[in-house]
Formats: C-alpha cells, sequence, structure tokens
C-alpha cells in the first residue's frame, strides 16, 4: 500500500521557481482538470478563464476571480511568464498551464503514492499533452509512464519518481532548468586590467562581468541580484540593445551563431526551450547567473547541454 503524500502548505522556492505567498493550487479548490487546455487571454470568459484567475491569485498575483479574463489578469499572467521564463504573452499555452498548476511544493513522488500533490502531478502533466492522466490522487503506471515520458525528454534519469527536478521542470512550463555550478573559476570584480570595451558584445561582456559574484535571484535583473536572462536583458541594454526578460525569448532575436563562430558578448543558450542563458566571455568560458545559492560566475560552454547561440543588434 503507498504512502499519502499531503497536499503542500506554502509555495517553495526550489531550483529557481516563483516563489508566492499562497498554498498550491492543487489544495486550494482551483478547477484545473479540463479535456483540452484551451487558449485563455484577454476577453475569455468560462471555466478555464476562471481556473487561470485562480491558479493566479495562488501564485500571489491577484485577480478578479469572476470568470471573465481581463487586460489587468493578462498582465499578472504575463508577471507570472515572466518570473518562470516563458513567453511573456498574457495568455495561456501548454506550458504556460503545466507551470500554473504544478506551481507549489516539489515533494518526492513515486508509483503507489496517493495525495493531492499526485493530483497536481498528474495535470501538469495533462496540460502538457497526456491526456490519458485520469487526474486523480493515485500514482500509478500512467503516471509513471508521463514522468518517465518527461525525463527523457528533458535528458534526467528515467526512474518514474518524482523529484525536486521534475517539478522545477513542470514549474518552468516543461523545460530543464540549470544545475547549480557554484562560482567555478569566477573571479568577483572581473579583471581590472582588461583593455575597454569596443564593440557592443564587449560593452555586454563588461557590465556581466562587472556583476561577478552578485546573488542569483530568480526574477531579478538587477541591481545587485540577477537571474540569468536578467543579466544578459541588461547587459546587451548596456550596448543599447532591447532584449526580453526570457531565455526563450531571446533566443528568437538577433543573429544565430554556431560554435566555432562565438565572438565576446554573443548569448549562449542551454537545455530544452531553451531554460538558460549566458554571455560568451571568450576562451570557453562564459559569464551566467546560475541559481538560487550560487553567484554570478564563470563556467565553461561545455558543462551544459548546448543548445544555439545568438548574437544581439
Amino acid at each position: 500500500m503507498g504512502r499519502v503524500v499531503g497536499a503542500a502548505l506554502a509555495i517553495a522556492v526550489s531550483a529557481g521557481v516563483w516563489a508566492g505567498s499562497a498554498s498550491p493550487a492543487a489544495a486550494a479548490g482551483c478547477t484545473t482538470k479540463f479535456t483540452t487546455y484551451s487558449t485563455v487571454k484577454a476577453g475569455t470568459k468560462g471555466s478555464r478563464a476562471g481556473a487561470v484567475e485562480c491558479l493566479l491569485h495562488q501564485a500571489g498575483l491577484a485577480t478578479s476571480r469572476n470568470r471573465s479574463f481581463s487586460s489587468a489578469d493578462a498582465a499578472k499572467l504575463r508577471t507570472f511568464q515572466t518570473a518562470h521564463a516563458l513567453e511573456a504573452t498574457g495568455r495561456t499555452n501548454p506550458a504556460t498551464w503545466a507551470a500554473l498548476i504544478a506551481q507549489g511544493s516539489t515533494p518526492a513522488l513515486e508509483r503507489g503514492d496517493k495525495g493531492t500533490d499526485v493530483r497536481r502531478l498528474q495535470l501538469s502533466l495533462r496540460a502538457l499533452g497526456h491526456r490519458e492522466l485520469p487526474g486523480t490522487t493515485n500514482y500509478a503506471a500512467l503516471t509513471e509512464q508521463a514522468v518517465k515520458d518527461l525525463q527523457t525528454r528533458l535528458g534526467l534519469p528515467v526512474t518514474g519518481r518524482t523529484t525536486a527536478l521534475e517539478w522545477a521542470a513542470l514549474q518552468a512550463g516543461g523545460q530543464a532548468l540549470p544545475p547549480s555550478t557554484g562560482d567555478q573559476g569566477g573571479e568577483p570584480g572581473g579583471d581590472p586590467g582588461a583593455p575597454a570595451a569596443t564593440t557592443p558584445g564587449e560593452t555586454a561582456l563588461a557590465f556581466a562581468k562587472a556583476q561577478l559574484g552578485d546573488p542569483y535571484e530568480y526574477g531579478a535583473a538587477g541591481p545587485d541580484r540577477w537571474d540569468c536572462s536578467g543579466l544578459t536583458m541588461r547587459a546587451w541594454g548596456r550596448a543599447g540593445v532591447t532584449l526580453p526578460h526570457s531565455a526563450a525569448a531571446q533566443y528568437k532575436l538577433g543573429t544565430a551563431v554556431a560554435k566555432a563562430d562565438l565572438r565576446p558578448g554573443d548569448l549562449v543558450f542551454f537545455y530544452s526551450g531553451p531554460s538558460h542563458v549566458g554571455i560568451y566571455a571568450g576562451d570557453g568560458k562564459v559569464v551566467h547567473a546560475p541559481k538560487p545559492g550560487s553567484k554570478v560566475s564563470y563556467i565553461a560552454v561545455t558543462s551544459m547541454p548546448w543548445k544555439g547561440a545568438r548574437r544581439p543588434g
């Protein structure tokens, strides 16, 4: 007989996910089980609009709660999307639905477990396309297989068990989040003997290097705390180029660059999505803001799964 996993009572900050103040939706009465998870946007009315309002409320973002999704509600959704490194459109897609539903604590779960956290897991996976999941409180064979599918897609160990890594991926819309890398070789304060920047990329890199040693904070974009896309956004802003506060959105801009052609200042992206971005510093190194508990630091460009590189401007 499986152990019973109780509903969580507070939203946790785990692997760089949104920090809220209310209980997770699975324990708070939000109706989140639907046959399809269609788009909710400004002007949408009905049960799905009400679900998104409820989920945003549980994320600490007050909404009207009247089953009529307003422009103000869409603005709150954009805030949520930005904090989760999702494209900030103000409308739902499968990734946003999954992230909204998965918000909350990150308990370890496995086949045989029961409880509202299992239901939250199933419905988040259901929003990503696993329509076979019943949205019950029982972690059975179908749930185990759906988790294995997620693990396979993200390059995680295929165990069928749900850990903080799988929760973090779901809370980022089904994307993998970068592992903690600490300060691996980073020297706070940058190189005081470096020559003055002369190109936009060098200007962006100089700004990023000046933040070495600053702490990571999810959703932050300065002046002394950063997440990955907040750092790259501000760095390239210093060079006169406007970027969105989202790794996935930044990946769509600029010119694609092959790994062999990287120049200082180029944006380097990692993982599917992509879900992580840093600034190429030369000599095979990247300046990045890793995750909670770490600081802006250098890493090798080969230290995480390569997604691609872009040259803004």
